[in-house]
């Protein structure tokens, strides 16, 4: 299966990578370290959440308009700043749903839940040395 990323999808979104059965998006959701972003606060960050969606069976309730379904318990905030490089974002991401992508067939009979909390804790830090071997 083909992948395929999506940069800037809305205002909110500027990324998203997905094939035919999964998809994952990076959102700015206007979070930031301690609870909403303020922008006032030096100290604080405004962060990225990942949001995990699945293809939906056709005239389901739960399908939104674009036949994609969210993922229960798989929208979580990282420690992704909102302006970290395109490279990393996009790095990043692929990791996330590749990660998803290895379990996704085991929803929704089993939680992604831990898969979840866990991914929550990348940082653009885990991603630096890859993006410097991308340039070199």
């Amino acid at each position: 299966m083909a992948v395929t990323i999506l940069r800037d999808v809305d205002v909110d979104t500027p990324l998203s990578v997905r094939d035919d059965i999964l998809r994952v998006d990076w959102y700015n959701a206007g979070e930031g370290i301690c609870g909403d972003y303020n922008p006032e606060n030096p100290q604080d960050v405004n962060l990225l959440r990942f949001d995990v969606y699945i293809a939906g069976d056709a005239g389901t309730e739960d399908e939104s308009d674009d036949g994609w379904r969210e993922v229960e318990d798989a929208s979580y905030c990282t420690n992704i700043p909102a302006n970290t490089t395109q490279e990393i974002l996009e790095e990043s991401l692929k990791y996330i749903f590749s990660e998803y992508r290895e379990v996704i067939d085991q929803y929704p009979y089993n939680s992604l839940k831990r898969l979840g909390e866990r991914l929550s804790w990348i940082s653009d830090l885990d991603f630096e040395s890859e993006a410097r071997k991308g340039a070199s």
